[in-house]
């Protein structure tokens, strides 16, 4: 699932090259070379000049997206299998929408390797403020928490529970994951589907009535993580931001 209304512009870029001979449609060359020639060249230039600046030693760089792949401009997500294993697009609440990796640069302090560690947007304030030496009771309420230990390659507890939620197609969803079990639900007029992430990545085995107590459980943290706001009531139908 994801976003399916009128498609949108897209993003154009300057040339096609070097894959303007390939036999693709003409978005799909345009995508790749978005995302990687023009995408890899431009992130060289930041760190470049960094470099002349003598500040790439103590730069610390996030390189992140903040979703999934995405499905508009007449481009098709599927043309790269750019989701992979996972489910939806962006604005979709399944893994293909919200999950996505995040390269971290900091020499000579990260050392090189991976981290499974999940972590969220809201978890980047208090790990800059940490890395900056700025107290957690300075910084306004948030839900997030540091993840400079994961970074620093030493052992972190699990976030208690993850939340998202999106007003897509006028439809309001949800979701939460508490653990390798995720709650979520594209509609309020849709129960909640539950998947057991640790064995079902895709989100094929909708588990919700084997185990309809962990559902609820899911359901109510939902709830108790839900902030209502005038400006974005949660009701049907919602208003897409």
């Amino acid at each position: 699932g994801g976003y399916s209304g009128s498609a949108e512009t897209g993003a154009p870029v300057p040339s096609w090259d070097p894959y303007s001979s390939r036999s693709w449609p003409d978005v799909e060359k345009g995508h790749a070379a978005g995302i990687t020639s023009y995408l890899d060249k431009d992130v060289g230039r930041v760190v470049d000049q960094l470099k002349q600046l003598n500040m790439d030693k103590n730069t610390i760089i996030f390189f992140v997206s903040d979703n999934g792949a995405h499905n508009e401009g007449h481009h098709s997500y599927l043309f790269f299998n750019s989701s992979g294993p996972l489910r939806g697009f962006k604005r979709s609440l399944y893994e293909g929408g919200i999950r996505s990796p995040i390269i971290v640069s900091w020499p000579g302090v990260i050392t090189p390797g991976s981290s499974t560690f999940s972590w969220a947007f809201w978890d980047l304030l208090p790990t800059l403020a940490e890395i900056g030496g700025v107290s957690s009771n300075k910084l306004p309420v948030n839900d997030g928490v540091s993840i400079l230990p994961t970074l620093l390659g030493k052992s972190q507890p699990p976030k208690s529970y993850l939340y998202w939620e999106f007003c897509t197609n006028s439809e309001w969803g949800y979701a939460v994951r508490k653990d390798n079990w995720k709650a979520v639900t594209l509609s309020l007029s849709v129960p909640l589907e539950l998947y057991d992430l640790s064995n079902d990545i895709h989100e094929d085995s909708n588990l919700a009535s084997v185990h309809p107590h962990i559902v609820s459980q899911l359901d109510q943290i939902a709830k108790a993580a839900h902030t209502e706001d005038p400006n974005f009531p949660k009701k049907q139908p919602c208003q897409s931001s």
